[in-house]
């Protein structure tokens, strides 16, 4: 057990320290330079999705074994999504506000797009990996995802560090939907471990990402093996895509079940979409479960992974 919690703790501390060390930057650095500095999460986050479709490039290697890896994740992301949906159910309430700027299909375009340039990189990861040119002694350095992921870690505590929390936005129906979205993403592994048959650490893994495709997919790919990166990261991505769906269809009369499915994207990527949806008025809930997903999801992987 000892040897477990050291584990947990030697993974769990470069995560803090970097996350802290963004946070910190982000408060002492000029705002103009913060934010210049943040608009590298993009491409910081288009670079790991290659290297995640680069290593994953063997389980891609054939039509049926990457059919195997689409279905794993879609049974993973369909089934934590409607556990979560439902675990919020009792808090939903009609909004007190009407709006009739709701939004339509075409604001769908933005989130989407992102999406599939995400399945683009990994594809095209995929590709690359029959090249072998990775293989080299500079493509090997350049594209060690530990280090990328440890600078978009940086860059995400820069993020973080503006964001203007008002005390209001911490009352107690607003916490609830983060918790009750870990509640029912552990939930949801547990019931997936006996669906799929696989170990339940490694479920409740996989299960915990919070939609956070970049990060989940290159932890579970460094612990697992590549396979398994690839299945964490398709299944965050098709959540982020049900997420969307969901606030579209349901948002304005379920607007906290469709937050709390959103998972950590509430608070950037569908963001917007939430605004148009739910209405202004769930905006501070977003962005909150949004932040606290967004910190607990890799802390969640790593307490689980050190299981498997």
């Amino acid at each position: 057990m000892s040897s477990q919690l050291s584990n947990i703790f030697a993974t769990i501390l470069p995560i803090v320290l970097y996350l802290l060390a963004g946070y910190v930057a982000g408060k002492r650095l000029p705002k103009n330079l913060s934010i210049r500095l943040i608009r590298g999460i993009t491409p910081v986050v288009w670079v790991i999705l290659f290297v995640i479709g680069l290593e994953s490039g063997e389980a891609f290697s054939s039509f049926a074994s990457g059919m195997h890896v689409l279905k794993q994740a879609a049974i993973y992301a369909f089934t934590i999504s409607a556990v979560v949906f439902v675990c919020i159910m009792p808090l939903n309430r009609r909004s007190t506000v009407q709006d009739d700027d709701s939004g339509g299909w075409q604001a769908l375009w933005y989130p989407v797009k992102e999406c599939l340039i995400a399945f683009g990189l990994v594809l095209l990861g995929a590709f690359a990996y029959r090249l072998q040119w990775h293989d080299s002694q500079a493509g090997v350095l350049l594209l060690n995802i530990s280090w990328w992921l440890y600078v978009l870690l940086f860059l995400i505590g820069l993020d973080l560090a503006q964001v203007a929390i008002s005390r209001s936005w911490l009352a107690p129906r607003v916490l609830k939907i983060p918790l009750l979205v870990m509640l029912g993403s552990v939930l949801a592994g547990v019931l997936l471990s006996f669906i799929t048959g696989e170990r339940l650490a490694v479920s409740l893994a996989l299960s915990t990402g919070f939609g956070w495709f970049s990060l989940s997919g290159a932890i579970a790919g460094q612990y697992l093996g590549d396979a398994y990166g690839s299945v964490a990261l398709l299944n965050d991505l098709i959540r982020e895509l049900i997420g969307l769906t969901v606030v579209f269809i349901l948002g304005r009369n379920f607007a906290n079940s469709s937050v709390g499915v959103c998972a950590a994207t509430a608070m950037d990527t569908t963001l917007p979409f939430v605004r148009k949806a739910c209405h202004y008025e769930y905006v501070p809930t977003a962005i909150i479960s949004g932040l606290i997903l967004t910190i607990a999801a890799p802390f969640f992987m790593l307490f689980f992974l050190s299981f498997a």
